[in-house]
């Protein structure tokens, strides 16, 4: 349920896709809109092993801020967050329960300059309490930062994240970094791409310890048949601790109606 006021405040109520960062709410779930076959490492839905709550049950508050040419714009969230991965957690996103007293927030702040045209800068910050089974509750932190440029025949990406946890009592503090960036470069109807992307945490760390490090690069090319029909074509090498690298060829067919 959505109600929109005017363009400095709309309000939105149920299930939505968390505002940190910029590829989250920038790409859904059809993968034609996107140049890549598939999302980030950073970005990968919870139940794909995602390090992120991408999904949230709750409040959305969003709209442009009075800044003439800076083009400001803020968004503001409160919800469920996500429940603590574990063996037994079936759906992370938290639909109707929340497994603590408290409610996530994020709060996002982004600027789209007119001086130049397709650019986009921002940064965010989530905050929530995890519950995880057998452990003490975990303090969750969520800083990031993004600048993208997005014009029809150019685009490059670039997202850092720092998922901070630390233990209720105890001096431990788990910092995971990661980044990716995306160039692409449309010629006609082809569009070559590279991505690299990196995430490194601890194998200790409280909520995924299965993570680890992960790094590498991909390249590609995507193809638009027609306006409604895309064709991609993407090898990814992938480099991750305590595993041997593994190479990955993949084709996808991407259409919309």
């Amino acid at each position: 349920m959505q109600y929109s006021y005017n363009d400095y405040f709309n309000l939105a109520a149920g299930r939505y896709h968390t505002a940190i960062g910029f590829y989250n709410t920038a790409y859904h779930h059809s993968t034609w809109f996107q140049t890549t076959t598939g999302r980030p490492l950073l970005f990968q839905f919870e139940d794909s092993g995602g390090i992120l709550p991408i999904h949230n049950v709750g409040l959305s508050a969003s709209g442009r801020i009075p800044s003439g040419a800076l083009g400001l714009h803020y968004v503001a969230e409160i919800g469920n967050g996500r429940a603590s991965r574990s063996p037994l957690t079936d759906e992370p996103v938290q639909n109707v329960v929340d497994e603590n007293n408290g409610k996530a927030f994020n709060l996002a702040l982004f600027a789209r300059p007119d001086a130049v045209r397709g650019l986009q800068i921002g940064f965010s910050g989530y905050h929530d309490k995890l519950m995880p089974l057998g452990l003490p509750r975990v303090d969750e932190t969520i800083l990031a930062a993004h600048a993208v440029y997005l014009v029809p025949k150019f685009e490059w990406l670039n997202e850092v994240v720092l998922v901070r946890h630390s233990p209720e009592g105890t001096s431990q503090v788990f910092n995971t970094p990661g980044f990716y960036t995306q160039i692409a470069k449309r010629f006609g109807s082809y569009q070559p791409y590279f991505r690299y992307q990196y995430i490194n945490a601890s194998d200790r760390e409280p909520i995924f310890p299965d993570v680890g490090r992960m790094e590498g690069p991909s390249v590609g090319v995507r193809y638009d048949a027609s306006e409604s029909v895309a064709f991609k074509l993407q090898y990814d090498y992938n480099i991750a601790r305590h595993f041997s690298a593994n190479n990955a060829l993949s084709l996808q067919l991407g259409f919309t109606f």
